[in-house]
């Protein structure tokens, strides 16, 4: 037998479910409510700041946004099915215009998605296909131009209209004002117009023919110059050479191209606008007949911050077809589809519906239509579909490594391009093949998008990256060592690439935040630490987003929703104090509510409602001139009131919680032959004491519970007789080593760390020491 030691390196590699010979000695068997750092160790996550109850009791189902817009431009946007209300991240609700109704939002499930680009948020429906309304363009009455375009001497002119007599003359062989184009049209015009079944209107060198009655009528004319001289159209002509310079205004042609071609067809209209009915342009439009605008309805709405800082949510203005056919000019292939996700990339707003992806005309964010149909523009609109022997819906679009990532249920497509985003140089290739969870969004973080990935009664995550050196795309499985720890139902991922940590919220355990430490030294990962953070039982996390350093939780609970604010920024302090208070829901007294001083007591009410026991802390802060900096201060309470002796003005007070670290088997490990250290299972360990290190600490305790036996705590108080930061009435810090009793087999006692005060704590490492005995020697 002979007496041997050990160590945990360290403790900010997290939870691992491999079993306990695989693990390494840094990952632990729990944790809950602790912060892994690779500067400061493990220390107790930070806490909730309460900033506001920003509304009443909410039904099962419901969205929230959270808006960043720039630093004074942040919101929160909550939906329900029928309504929404936006709050700024003070609390303070904002006034919502709603001119075309709520109809948009009638969703049971909720099932909204959202993205902020500039002054717009287009907010989507996807339980709602998108319809086109029954807006056609209109089509013009039955008429005819004439164009005259050459005049000579001794012409004969003649138009033919249905079985009438030919409207008939020829030109005079000497007399140069009547070969003038515009004279020709003038005489022909009189004697159209001395029928008086018809009307015959010039402009300049061109006849607009009518039936004064609208009917139907035939036309044509012909000449003595090899019928070149005069041009007749009606509703179709095959070049656009043959239209005239002048014609009446809103007069709609058809040039037909190439016989039997419908996909070199389009349409003119002569815009004369402005111009006094004289000179004017031929203007492509849409076909007349055909269906032009988007039901505003069914598509995405906006909600824009106005200039006075209300809102106004509305459908937005969706440009209408304005070139060609349903053949040559297609509409956008979202429409009787359902769109499942909306993003802006390359300054050009994109929807997911069904296999497709459709961008927007470049910089034109609410125009889906080509510009014409005669030829296809680098700035057009892009509709490229997936290309796969599967069936591939597209669930998510993520920007990614100067591209853009999509992903369906089970592939991942790269849309690619050159160095411009064009209908000509798109491409929408299959990369990876992952199964991927259609409830939340993937994120990018840095270099790496991550997303859910569904694993029966529990979630994976991958960490989508592309490989430097064979420049293929991987995602590798964080959650390996843990696959049964991330809860199903992940319906939101958020990540700080400032403190390298990801997080995921849950339907299943809405009020815990599954959380990923992660950090690279180079291109190596040096911590991939997973563990949850805990909020008060029964409460709902509705959503969370990152801000620089600062997570923002917007939380339901039984007396309302609450907005909360999580500060995680290494190294951070309370002012005028070395450390953090760590209560979750924590206020000042500038939030609470009638606070007062009778000249014996301070009583005050808190803004929320806490019914356990004992779970109420109060602190004093500096500036108080009763109690000392940092005091846990005795109190009254009845219901939400507390009541104080003195006159105490400067404080925090909030809700107690726990951090609890349960180590791993402590195990022998030696080093292995190909690098890296291998468990060594062979002979008993009986522990005998550990040394726990730590730093700038204020409170733990170490609760060592051997099989079959009772619990033993030994606490750790921040106070060490003889230390000079030891000051009565005062809290300390201390930095050191706390040494306790184990006096178990290591493979059959649960080592836990717990501080459920309001002192920070900052652990180090692990040192232990046992009685080892072995029947062989190992040899190498």
């Amino acid at each position: 037998m002979a007496v041997i030691s050990g160590s945990v390196p360290n403790l900010i590699n997290g939870v691992s479910q491999q079993p306990f010979a695989l693990r390494l000695a840094s990952q632990a068997e729990a944790q809950v409510n602790g912060y892994s750092s690779v500067v400061e160790g493990l220390t107790k996550r930070p806490p909730t700041k309460h900033v506001a109850r920003i509304m009443g009791a909410l039904p099962a189902a419901s969205f929230v946004h959270i808006i960043n817009r720039d630093v004074t431009e942040r919101y929160v946007v909550v939906a329900v099915d029928g309504d929404l209300k936006v709050f700024d991240l003070a609390g303070n609700e904002k006034v919502v215009n709603f001119p075309a109704g709520k109809g948009y939002l009638s969703s049971a499930r909720c099932n909204f998605s959202a993205v902020t680009v500039a002054d717009y948020t287009f907010f989507l429906n996807r339980d709602m296909a998108v319809a086109m309304t029954e807006e056609i363009k209109p089509a013009r009455g039955n008429e005819a131009i004439l164009y005259f375009r050459q005049g000579t001497y001794a012409a004969t002119y003649t138009v033919t209209i249905d079985a009438l007599d030919p409207f008939t003359f020829t030109t005079s062989t000497t007399d140069p004002a009547e070969i003038q184009t515009n004279a020709i049209a003038t005489r022909m015009a009189g004697l159209i117009n001395a029928n008086e079944d018809f009307q015959a209107d010039v402009y300049s060198s061109t006849l607009h023919v009518r039936r004064k009655d609208g009917g139907p009528f035939e036309i044509k004319s012909g000449d003595s110059i090899g019928d070149t001289a005069i041009v007749c159209v009606t509703k179709q002509t095959q070049s656009y050479v043959d239209l005239p310079g002048r014609a009446v205004h809103g007069y709609q042609c058809e040039i037909t191209g190439a016989p039997g071609n419908v996909f070199d067809n389009y349409w003119l209209e002569y815009d004369a606008s402005g111009t006094g009915g004289n000179d004017g342009v031929w203007r492509e439009i849409a076909a007349p007949g055909r269906k032009i605008a988007f039901d505003g309805g069914t598509m995405p709405h906006t909600l824009v911050r106005n200039g006075d800082g209300t809102f106004t949510f509305a459908p937005a203005e969706w440009a209408k077809c304005g070139a060609g056919s349903d053949a040559t000019t297609p509409k956008p292939s979202f429409v009787g589809k359902t769109i499942n996700d909306i993003f802006f990339y390359r300054n050009r707003l994109g929807f997911i519906a069904d296999e497709a992806v459709i961008f927007s005309r470049s910089s034109a964010h609410f125009n889906f239509w080509r510009e014409t149909a005669t030829q296809v523009l680098d700035t057009d609109p892009i509709d490229v579909a997936t290309s796969h022997v599967k069936v591939s819906i597209l669930r998510h679009a993520v920007p990614f490594n100067e591209s853009l990532l999509l992903f369906s249920d089970q592939t991942q497509f790269m849309l690619g391009a050159s160095e411009a985003l064009t209908p000509g140089t798109v491409s929408l290739d299959q990369v990876t093949e992952f199964e991927t969870s259609p409830l939340a969004k993937p994120v990018g973080a840095g270099s790496f998008v991550y997303f859910c990935t569904l694993k029966g009664d529990f979630t994976g995550v991958r960490e989508y990256y592309l490989d430097g050196v064979s420049k293929t795309n991987n995602a590798n499985d964080v959650t390996n060592h843990v696959p049964r720890y991330v809860a199903a139902g992940v319906f939101k991922l958020a990540a700080s690439t400032n403190e390298d940590i990801l997080i995921a919220l849950s339907s299943e355990k809405r009020d815990t935040i599954f959380v990923y430490k992660f950090y690279y030294s180079g291109q190596e990962k040096v911590q991939s630490s997973w563990s949850v953070w805990t909020l008060d039982a029964g409460c709902e996390i509705l959503n969370a987003e990152f801000i620089e350093n600062t997570l923002w939780l917007v939380i339901k609970r039984s007396d309302g929703v609450y907005l909360e604010r999580m500060d995680i920024e290494a190294g951070k302090a309370d002012a005028g104090l070395p450390y953090v208070v760590h209560l979750d829901r924590r206020l000042t007294e500038t939030q609470v509510q009638s606070l007062h001083f009778d000249g014996s007591t301070t009583s005050f009410d808190l803004p929320y409602t806490e019914s356990e026991d004992g779970s109420i802390v109060l602190v004093s802060r500096p500036g108080d001139a009763t109690y000392r900096p940092g005091v846990v201060v005795p109190f009254q309470r009845s219901g939400s009131t507390l009541t104080v002796k003195g006159n105490l003005t400067h404080f925090y007070v909030g809700v107690r919680y726990a951090l609890r670290y349960t180590f791993s088997p402590l195990l022998v490990r030696l080093n292995a032959a190909g690098g890296g250290q291998i468990a060594n299972t062979e002979g008993r360990i009986q522990l005998r004491r550990a040394l726990l290190n730590y730093a700038d600490t204020g409170y733990f305790r170490v609760h060592v519970t051997p099989f079959r036996r009772p619990t033993f705590r030994y606490p750790f108080t921040g106070r060490i007789v003889g230390s000079g930061r030891n000051l009565i009435g005062e809290p300390t810090l201390e930095t050191g080593s706390f040494r306790f009793p184990i006096m178990a087999n290591n493979m059959g006692v649960e080592i836990v760390i717990v501080n459920d005060t309001h002192l920070p704590s900052r652990l180090l490492n692990l040192d232990w020491e046992a009685l080892y005995t072995v029947r062989t020697q190992r040899m190498n």
